[in-house]
């Protein structure tokens, strides 16, 4: 199987919270092959998206310009757009969402008013948001393409080879290599959002809430 070498890839595992946010019409958005049932990288529908606060006082200015993961969509506003587009020139590309309510959640809440504990936050010109998605993508790595080998499906033509769970899914490091990509074919199962190792310091200072996770080549324990 192909090795890394001193070629790592990171993936954006998780965005730590708070805020929250969430896709109300998941299922509807979600297109999958009606014969093998592997997902689509495009959602059906624009997404529809509640975004939940901890802090009612300075929720505004927690999330201007701060990226969240809305289930398994990287969303951010105009300002998070223009700081992606200023350090990674032309490797997003952005479609809107729709933020259907915003919604705070105050602890206090539960002994004051326990049937007030969610409330509708009123906002005066809702800020526009994006979901992101990268421009390129990678292949599977050779190596895991040889050891699991996988059947074409006759209705949408894609294939997509059975890797046992303790193995990730590597990308394909030979030839040019984009800097941001999602690996091919295995779009919603967490390699949607794949980094190399500059791009990946760069967001680590201007973003700290987001995860990433090294890919390794090994089998990982279970």
């Amino acid at each position: 199987m192909t090795g890394l070498g001193n070629m790592h890839y990171f993936r954006l595992r998780d965005i730590k919270t708070p805020p929250f946010a969430y896709v109300t019409n998941k299922e509807e958005a979600i297109d999958s092959c009606p014969l093998c049932h592997m997902p689509f990288s495009e959602p059906r529908t624009s997404l529809e998206i509640e975004i939940f606060t901890t802090d009612s006082e300075v929720w505004e200015s927690r999330i201007e310009g701060r990226p969240m993961m809305a289930d398994l969509w990287l969303i951010g506003d105009n300002t998070f757009a223009a700081m992606l587009e200023q350090h990674m020139p032309g490797m997003f590309k952005k479609s809107p969402v729709e933020i259907v309510s915003w919604m705070t959640r105050s602890p206090g809440l539960l002994v004051t008013d326990p049937a007030d504990f969610l409330k509708h936050k009123q906002h005066s010109g809702k800020p526009y948001y994006y979901r992101f998605s990268p421009v390129q993508s990678i292949c599977l790595d050779a190596g895991l393409r040889d050891l699991f080998p996988a059947i074409r499906c006759n209705t949408c033509d894609r294939e997509m080879p059975e890797i046992p769970i303790e193995y990730q899914r590597m990308p394909d490091i030979s030839g040019e290599l984009p800097a941001v990509a999602s690996l091919e074919g295995f779009c919603l199962e967490g390699y949607d959002y794949l980094f190399d190792q500059a791009c990946k310091s760069i967001l680590e200072k201007l973003f700290p809430e987001m995860m990433m996770e090294p890919l390794v080549s090994e089998p990982l324990p279970i």
